[in-house]
């Protein structure tokens, strides 16, 4: 079956065919798994971007404010936003600009210390949030509903797995 994985899949395959007898062989199938995870991976972000830009938003945003979001104080330290997200604390100050220019947070001094600055999720954050959640996770339904509930319990095992692999991999 076509699909946008065929060409690199087909590079592949030909890559396998001009191996010379005396190469040791490459490994074909993790090479496959490998290069179809990371073509997966950039097909969901970019159909999760398409809908959430639809919407006036990106991923890393909606990310920062659903983790505002589960906040029982719908507030955060940028630190801690930074290491929620996996990404600089500079990259999470370009963030927080936006999500202030919009009106989804306030930046908040601490009530204990001047020096400690929060971000707060704003009514509009939480309003513009409420908003978003249903057609995302209708879309998200839809998505996945190519895998029965038994397919997508052992996707789940599986990518738990390999992650935990990935995890004990030092740099």
């Amino acid at each position: 079956m076509e699909s946008s994985f065929t060409p690199t899949e087909e590079l592949l395959n030909a890559r396998v065919e001009q191996q010379d007898s005396h190469e040791s062989p490459i490994p074909y199938q993790e090479i496959l798994l490998t290069r179809l995870c990371m073509h997966v991976h950039g097909k969901l972000l970019e159909t999760r971007n398409n809908m959430l830009r639809s919407q006036g938003i990106n991923e890393t945003l909606f990310m920062a404010l659903m983790i505002l979001d589960t906040k029982d104080s719908r507030s955060i330290q940028p630190s801690e936003l930074s290491a929620a997200l996996g990404s600089s604390r500079t990259n999470a100050t370009r963030i927080a600009d936006e999500l202030e220019k919009n009106g989804w947070i306030e930046r908040k001094e601490s009530h204990n210390d001047r020096r400690c600055l929060h971000l707060h999720l704003t009514e509009k954050g939480t309003e513009f949030l409420n908003g978003l959640l249903p057609p995302q996770h209708s879309a998200l339904i839809d998505i996945w509903s190519v895998l029965d509930a038994d397919e997508k319990q052992q996707l789940n095992t599986l990518m738990r797995k390999l992650l935990t692999k990935l995890d004990t991999i030092k740099d």
